[in-house]
């Protein structure tokens, strides 16, 4: 199974490529979405393989791991941490399956994704660096620039909006 150092170094290609995607396509709002998940993917497989070399293959098991509700989990994350990771894993879903990332709303029409939902995206996913960081001092990310007028004056961690853009 993949190990701290591994899964960390998978996260920041997926961040190079997530860079790559936004300044050269960036309309293509459903595929960073869904980038900006798999990167926290990786981020959380990392710290579950330093919290209690754990590695889990499926999702349901992932959540269970570091829900900070469940009173058997063994790798719990903050509550801010948890809630990024499961929104960032609703909007992945919008974006590849149309539907909405909104549990409550059951439309039968297809739900595209937008700049809106990818900036909430970029919001999730620097709560979960800026976990990871705090957690683990070792790790370093660089800053981002993003094209997304939609986080524009939003005080991130490691995302900044692209004023040239």
């Amino acid at each position: 199974m993949a190990s701290f150092a591994e899964h960390i170094e998978h996260a920041k290609k997926n961040i190079r490529l997530l860079n790559l995607v936004n300044n050269s396509h960036n309309s293509f709002w459903d595929w960073q979405t869904t980038v900006s998940y798999y990167i926290s993917v990786h981020l959380v497989n990392a710290h579950l393989a330093q919290c209690a070399d754990l590695h889990y293959r499926s999702h349901e098991d992932v959540r269970h791991a570091i829900n900070p509700f469940n009173s058997l989990a063994t790798c719990k994350l903050p509550e801010t941490a948890y809630l990024a990771y499961m929104n960032l894993q609703l909007l992945s879903r919008r974006s590849r399956y149309l539907v909405s990332d909104k549990t409550e709303n059951m439309t039968t029409e297809a739900c595209f994704t937008s700049d809106k939902h990818f900036a909430k995206a970029v919001r999730h996913l620097d709560t979960l660096m800026s976990f990871m960081k705090s957690k683990y001092p070792d790790i370093e990310f660089e800053i981002n620039t993003i094209d997304c007028d939609r986080i524009k004056g939003d005080s991130l961690s490691y995302y900044k909006h692209n004023k040239a853009a």
